[in-house]
């Protein structure tokens, strides 16, 4: 009766011990960890930091050491034409800190600038976690903070300005979120990279407003440049004009120039030819004794005569009583006969 007792209690003992073995090589075999390139993984001991695993193979001891959980939220976000977006908040328990850079993508957020015109903002962030024990136990869920801290920041910078500074200065919005956000994010483990500002959406009423202002300006432009052209086409017309008179009288002057010179220069060849004929007569009329110069007046004076006579109109005129010229006319006469 003994003995049956004892094998049974041997039997029951050893039981317990192979389901203990089995138990604890399960519970080895479920803490063995393979951490891979670029990630981390925070393990406690009894609730306790105990050490942060790096890349390779790890064997936990059971029961007293397990992996530290954080949470992670990762947003899904998407926008219909009517600029109406639709959000999707997935929230997980993970014990594995990936190392690598990554994209935080916010929901549009509505921002009212300092002139009272409401907009729709679409942030990016661009981090990487570089202190795995601070992302683990400073923050409860980084996450949100850092969402919450961007949006908060972002709603800071673009209410003190105005729509116009708002459009145009993109990468001084970026530049002044980070850094707002990077010292505090530091704190938490995170090295924030690079913060982008994707898209900045106005309401239908404020765009309306600014295709109506563009349009405005742009028909300002095509009338200043109208009357730009016109301006120039007339000024070109009028220099043009002025090169064309300024030539003409160039033209005229030398004209006139070179007639003068003409009418002068026949001029003188006129009267030289007179004097040649004067010298002439006047040597032909010595021999007989007679003034060259009574000669060349009683010659136009019959000329006057013979045109007087000839014209059509009637002529009253008198006629000196020379008896000098008179008498030379006879006298001429008389020789020619």
């Amino acid at each position: 009766m003994a003995s049956d007792f004892a094998v049974a209690f041997g039997a029951t003992i050893g039981g317990l011990v192979g389901i203990f073995l089995i138990w604890f090589i399960i519970q080895c075999c479920r803490n063995c960890i393979v951490v891979s390139q670029n990630e981390r993984v925070i393990i406690e001991s009894f609730g306790k930091y105990k050490k942060t695993l790096m890349p390779g193979l790890h064997v936990l001891m059971p029961i007293r050491d397990r992996a530290r959980y954080i949470v992670w939220r990762t947003t899904d976000s998407t926008v219909n034409n009517l600029h109406q977006e639709r959000v999707n908040i997935h929230q997980a328990w993970k014990k594995r800190i990936d190392l690598r850079e990554s994209i935080f993508n916010f929901p549009l957020q509505t921002i009212i600038t300092r002139d009272n015109v409401k907009l729709q903002v679409d942030a990016m962030v661009l981090y990487q976690l570089i202190d795995p024990v601070r992302v683990t136990y400073e923050v409860v869920d980084l996450s949100y903070a850092v969402s919450n801290l961007v949006h908060t920041t972002l709603r800071s910078v673009i209410g003190g300005m105005g729509l116009d500074d708002t459009l145009a200065s993109r990468e001084e919005i970026n530049n002044l979120i980070q850094q707002k956000v990077s010292h505090v994010c530091l704190n938490w483990g995170l090295q924030l990279n690079r913060v982008e500002i994707l898209e900045i959406i106005p309401t239908n009423t404020v765009q309306r407003a600014m295709d109506s202002q563009i349009s405005a300006e742009r028909v300002r432009r095509a009338t200043i440049i109208t009357a730009d052209g016109a301006r120039e086409s007339q000024k070109t017309k009028a220099e043009g004009e002025t090169q064309k008179m300024i030539a003409l009288s160039k033209g005229y002057q030398q004209v006139r120039i070179l007639q003068a010179k003409g009418e002068a220069d026949s001029k003188i060849l006129i009267a030289e030819a007179e004097a040649q004929s004067l010298r002439i007569i006047s040597e032909a009329l010595s021999d007989f004794g007679y003034d060259s110069t009574q000669y060349m007046i009683a010659i136009k004076y019959i000329e006057t005569l013979t045109r007087l006579a000839t014209s059509s109109s009637r002529t009253i005129f008198y006629l000196p009583l020379d008896v000098n010229l008179v008498g030379a006319l006879r006298e001429i006469l008389d020789t020619k006969k």
